[in-house]
């Protein structure tokens, strides 16, 4: 079976350790979120996180994005592998490294999904 184009189109940085299917289709978001294995939960705490940290448009416009399942996923294993807490510190750290407040609209989507995370 041949990779779907956003399959194709995202392979990266952000999918690198992920397990992103072949048919990975970004506009159906509950699907897609399911494929990446998102914890329903995770997802929860992951959505009050952003919107805790950022300005509601931001956090409104990054939740909203295509690729917020992938970054979602992103944040379960992070979460997974170096606890809540290192989530919680790249996300505050977007606070006071504020180069993504440059761009705006999609730009804007796209700088805060490749924020590169702290090291843990």
């Amino acid at each position: 079976m041949p990779a779907s184009a956003d399959a194709k189109r995202v392979w990266g940085p952000l999918t690198e350790g992920l397990t992103v299917p072949r048919d990975l289709d970004l506009g159906n978001r509950p699907r897609a979120l399911k494929q990446l294995r998102v914890q329903p939960a995770a997802h929860s705490r992951m959505v009050a996180m952003i919107k805790e940290v950022l300005p509601e448009r931001e956090a409104g416009l990054l939740i909203g994005s295509r690729p917020w399942p992938l970054l979602a996923a992103r944040m379960q294993q992070l979460g997974e592998h170096h606890g809540t807490d290192t989530v919680a510190q790249h996300l505050n750290r977007l606070t006071t490294t504020t180069s993504w407040q440059e761009a705006t609209g999609p730009a804007l989507v796209g700088r805060l999904s490749s924020t590169p995370p702290s090291p843990p």
